[in-house]
């Protein structure tokens, strides 16, 4: 009887402790709009959201995107229809790493929209990336060869 009770107040108060040092990462504020002018930021996916089904939790598996003033970086899961298949099985995911890319920034009252557009070869077309003022994020990747496929998650510093 007291079993159930403690695995049920253990997962609440492990969902708070994770939640909390997620909130320590999150850029908020002056230093979240100092990291977007400057290109330099985090994207942490926490969700997945393909096209085909429901949102799927990534859990924390370092599933990112990393920007640069120099560079960009994913490394994310892929979930949905691909038109055609990798020849590396192991290239299943959505796998980046560019030294040029363009960029549009643009920014209203609470919320940044930022386009990527990898230069080099690449399967990925483009990345939005739209960022609330309190850190928290969505991104939109448009691949290719495969369905778009959306995440969730937050922003942190370099």
């Amino acid at each position: 009887m007291h079993w159930p009770i403690r695995t049920y107040i253990f997962s609440i108060l492990a969902a708070c402790s994770i939640s909390i040092l997620h909130a320590q990462d999150r850029l908020q504020g002056r230093a979240l709009q100092k990291a977007i002018e400057q290109r330099s930021l985090v994207f942490h996916a926490q969700n997945a959201l393909p096209l085909r089904g429901g949102m799927i939790q990534l859990n924390d598996h370092g599933y990112v995107l990393k920007l640069m003033p120099d560079s960009l970086y994913a490394y994310l899961p892929y979930f949905g229809r691909a038109y055609s298949a990798p020849l590396n099985p192991t290239e299943g995911g959505i796998h980046l790493k560019t030294g040029r890319y363009r960029y549009q920034l643009s920014h209203n009252k609470s919320s940044w929209h930022l386009a990527l557009f990898p230069s080099e070869n690449t399967t990925v077309y483009r990345l939005d990336l739209n960022i609330s003022s309190e850190g928290y994020a969505s991104l939109q990747v448009t691949p290719e060869q495969r369905e778009s496929i959306g995440y969730s998650g937050y922003v942190s510093g370099p």
